[in-house]
């Protein structure tokens, strides 16, 4: 499960649950769609299914976002990710 908010002034964030590892050059990939890939290390990313009509212009538009690794209310991470866009999200995931 995740969420993605904006802020007020624009800022994106993705919230995702704690994740095992820690990120490495985490990347955040997205093509327009309603699918976007959340590439945190060689190890492990995470596929983002049914990203909402609203969020996507914005994710489109924007250059990075913050991610927050919670378990339950608690923060136990958090890092930016380059937005980086591709011509399809899913080929990528094969």
């Amino acid at each position: 499960m995740y969420q993605i908010l904006q802020h007020k002034d624009g800022d994106l964030m993705l919230v995702i649950e704690q994740q095992m590892n820690d990120p490495e050059d985490p990347m955040f990939i997205y093509d327009g769609g309603d699918t976007a890939l959340l590439f945190r290390n060689w190890d492990s990313s995470l596929r983002l299914n049914n990203l909402s009509e609203q969020a996507r212009p914005s994710l489109q538009n924007a250059d990075e976002i913050l991610v927050i690794e919670k378990q339950d209310e608690r923060v136990i991470r958090n890092y930016t990710a380059p937005i980086r866009l591709v011509r399809d999200v899913k080929s990528l995931m094969a």
